[in-house]
């Protein structure tokens, strides 16, 4: 890997920081963050934005934890514990920034005319 350490649920924010941007998860983070800045419109708040950055650690957090458990079958009460307790913190900020996307701008006339060249 490049000489870099695995990523893994313990990971400190230097690590993750450090990223290959082709790695699967710098790919999730990226997904996540641009779903939720789709979600809020496109131009999140600064508010917002920290929001996103944390629900964007806790996905990855949560879903290394995921793959710990997949691929070694072992769960221990630490895990648990904190697969736990961000997967309550993730449900949360989630729920902080809103379920509900925000609406689409509606179309302008010249979006309408555009859709209806061939």
């Amino acid at each position: 890997m490049n000489g870099m350490a695995a990523i893994g649920p313990y990971s400190r924010a230097p690590a993750l920081a450090k990223l290959d941007g082709r790695s699967s998860e710098a790919r999730l983070m990226r997904k996540v963050r641009n779903s939720l800045v789709a979600h809020v419109g496109g131009k999140p708040s600064a508010t917002q934005t920290m929001l996103i950055e944390r629900i964007v650690n806790l996905s990855l957090r949560v879903a290394t934890m995921d793959r710990k458990f997949t691929a070694s079958g072992a769960i221990t009460e630490h895990d648990t514990a904190q697969y736990l307790a961000w997967s309550n913190s993730l449900s949360r900020a989630l729920r902080e920034l809103g379920f509900k996307a925000l609406p689409e701008k509606p179309r302008t006339l010249d979006d309408i005319r555009a859709r209806q060249k061939p």
